[in-house]
């Protein structure tokens, strides 16, 4: 797959077949992650993996799923959860300012690292920081940022043109459609 194909097909997923992602695998993600450019170069992001089948149970209700669908479309059913997560903190005695856009970029990597993998993945922010913080035990110098949950992809999602909504929706056959406005759309002036 080349890097247009890539950045193409990177959509989030959040319904995964029970495959387990190996962790040389994970680890290459967070490389990924590693090497994304950083402000001043000064790297502060530091990462948990977890694969471990009682500690993804445990962080699975600690999480949020697709808050623009119908509740009961939201969480991934019983054996469609994710296989692994890639936690994302920040070590605050190395790095303040400037972190947010650090973390997206390393972000980005990892996903789409994941898609040339042919993994799906789930970028999380409405997360329960606090347990989560809990549950790993993640010192008080760290600021927990979000969760990448992953997975080898059980559901379809595609992007659709924008009409008049960004919200997105799952059709009768659970396929996903996301709106994405064009690209003519968001150029506001070429010079």
């Amino acid at each position: 797959m080349d890097l247009e194909e890539i950045i193409y097909k990177r959509r989030t997923i959040r319904r995964f077949k029970q495959e387990p992602i190996s962790l040389v695998t994970l680890k290459k993600l967070v490389d990924f992650a590693r090497v994304a450019p950083m402000a001043r170069n000064v790297q502060a992001l530091e990462f948990i993996i977890v694969e471990n089948a009682e500690m993804r149970k445990k962080l699975f209700p600690l999480v949020s799923w697709a808050g623009s669908l119908p509740k009961e479309q939201r969480t991934p059913e019983n054996g469609r959860e994710p296989t692994a997560y890639i936690i994302v903190l920040v070590n605050t005695k190395i790095k303040r300012p400037f972190v947010d856009f650090d973390v997206g970029a390393a972000v980005e990597n990892m996903l789409l690292g994941a898609v040339s993998f042919g993994i799906g993945t789930c970028w999380m922010a409405a997360i329960n920081y606090k347990k989560i913080r809990e549950l790993f035990e993640i010192p008080e110098h760290y600021d927990l940022k979000q969760v990448i949950s992953l997975g080898y992809p059980d559901e379809e999602s595609v992007m659709e043109t924008y009409k008049d909504s960004f919200t997105y929706w799952k059709d009768s056959d659970g396929k996903m459609h996301v709106p994405k406005r064009e690209l003519d759309d968001v150029i506001f002036k070429v010079y």
